[in-house]
């Protein structure tokens, strides 16, 4: 083995963005452990995801390119043979290579994103599942005739029935939520995790096990993502204390319901999103501080390098959205990207440098000394700065929401959204009749103040500003083009076909109404 060649540990958390990080400077002690561990560790404040969902997002950091340039953005459709992928630059270099999830679809055979992994290993699904099971099948009598549509599905809580209306479905949903049966299904996830738990133990594994290869391994794991169900001992911890008697299993979670009007949600709904998902975190930081302590102890940890961060972030109400789509905003694209360089970088501490996430291919093949493939529309951020970062929402609806007429109930959200950021600004453009956004996220971290008027007026832009809105141009058409295609084939019903347990891991995820 040439002992140049660091270990290398990538820990994504879905859907963790960096404001809820107390590390970052959040007021809620979600990542204490982080900060115990803060003197090895680099954080980067201004890192921004290429995408603000799972797929293309993790397409963009496995090849280094962004979004209208690989166009893995329809459920279904794989990873042109033509770009490589990191986990096989790896594997040609002689790493083993290993693939750790929960149970998250899109890292894997279904998207050719799993390709250069020697071996794939995914959390067991929680055993409260299969014994809440066997109680619906040992009852005396059926359900009453109002809860079997409802809960036929039960205990997953996010799966709607395709063959009734969408009203129907919503009101059914929800309906479910609020069941007896709803009630004891959020209460038993609070005794397990998302696998979360088992997927770092497996990490352990891992690294115990000899090898003469150094190691590369991808763990990429849920809890952050909806539906929000922290263990209990994290559950109440950050939800305010004057909603600790709500029933927080009837919030909805579920994001094209609230988007159409289906699902109207309060201040205090959001309250208690917001607490749960706080709760997430909390729980991924103390599983994280336990994994580092362990492998703190083994040879090779001064030279190995381990990476955090997450694939986008949440809106939680934010901006009127829940969930991960629709939008380009921060709450969605900055995410953490924290950082144990091996002991020869050495770099610690706070870093202002804007990074983004397609930055890690090119990165790693600097640090062995390989080349970069051409394919690469990033840099390697240990040799280069990046003046501006980019970010493409290609697809708002995907093939069944459009079958389902959500486009149509919610048509502000049927447009393409490209981003550009700079260190002081960030420009959002779209491809509808909506104007543009130009936010100073120096002064208006939260993007509420738009310094282009109506009418478009630009008048009394700085030289940054301005040259921020020079590149987006310069982008524009490639965004332009690959939106149109995306459009039209989801418009036209084209997408891959997926097997019927990838399609109910979409539909758990809610990424599937």
């Amino acid at each position: 083995m040439n002992e140049t060649q660091p270990d290398i540990l990538f820990i994504l958390l879905d859907a963790a963005r960096a404001e809820n990080f107390s590390v970052y400077g959040y007021d809620r002690p979600t990542t204490p452990q982080l900060e115990r561990l803060s003197s090895q560790l680099a954080f980067y404040d201004a890192c921004s995801s290429a995408a603000t969902w799972t797929l293309p997002s993790t397409a963009s950091l496995f090849t280094g390119t962004y979004p209208s340039e690989h166009r893995l953005v329809i459920d279904g459709d794989r990873l042109d043979d033509r770009y490589a992928s990191l986990p096989e630059i790896l594997q040609q270099q002689g790493y083993a290579t290993d693939k750790v999830t929960g149970v998250v679809p899109y890292v894997s055979d279904f998207s050719g994103l799993d390709r250069g992994f020697d071996r794939s290993w995914e959390a067991p699904p929680p055993s409260w599942r299969g014994w809440l099971d066997r109680i619906r099948r040992k009852r005396s009598s059926p359900p009453a005739p109002q809860e079997q549509a409802a809960v036929a599905d039960a205990p997953d809580l996010a799966r709607i029935d395709h063959g009734m209306s969408l009203e129907a479905e919503a009101q059914a949903h929800l309906h479910a939520r609020g069941t007896m049966r709803g009630r004891l299904s959020f209460l038993l996830s609070g005794f397990y995790d998302d696998g979360g738990g088992s997927c770092l133990r497996r990490v352990r594994e891992i690294w115990d096990e000899k090898s003469e290869k150094p190691r590369f391994v991808y763990v990429h794991m849920q809890e952050t993502h909806g539906e929000y169900r922290p263990p209990h001992r994290f559950r109440k911890r950050f939800v305010p204390r004057e909603l600790h008697g709500k029933n927080w299993a009837a919030v909805n979670q579920r994001p094209n319901l609230h988007a159409v009007g289906l699902a109207p949600m309060s201040e205090e709904d959001f309250a208690i999103l917001g607490g749960l998902y706080d709760g997430c975190i909390a729980y991924m930081d103390e599983q994280l501080g336990i994994l580092f302590d362990q492998l703190s102890k083994t040879p090779k940890w001064d030279n190995t390098l381990v990476i955090i961060t997450a694939d986008h972030g949440d809106c939680i109400g934010r901006h009127g959205v829940l969930g991960h789509q629709f939008v380009c905003y921060e709450e969605l694209l900055r995410i953490p990207w924290i950082v144990k360089w091996p002991r020869s970088i050495g770099i610690t501490g706070r870093r202002p440098e804007l990074v983004q996430n397609v930055d890690l291919l090119p990165t790693i093949c600097g640090m062995l000394g390989l080349e970069i493939p051409d394919q690469v529309e990033a840099i390697d951020m240990l040799n280069a700065t990046r003046e501006y970062a980019w970010a493409e929402l290609l697809k708002p609806f995907g093939v069944t929401a459009v079958k389902q007429g959500l486009h149509e109930l919610a048509p502000q959200y049927n447009r393409a959204v490209l981003t550009g950021r700079s260190a002081r600004y960030k420009w959002h453009t779209y491809s509808n009749h909506q104007r543009d956004e130009l936010y100073d996220l120096g002064l208006d971290a939260r993007e509420a103040n738009n310094l282009i008027g109506y009418g478009g007026s630009e008048q009394g832009l700085d030289a940054e500003a301005r040259g921020l809105g020079e590149a987006l141009e310069a982008w524009k058409p490639r965004w332009m083009e690959a939106a149109g295609e995306i459009a039209s084939r989801i418009l036209a019903g084209e997408g891959g076909e997926m097997s019927s347990e990838v399609e109910e891991k979409l539909r758990a995820l809610g990424y599937l109404d």
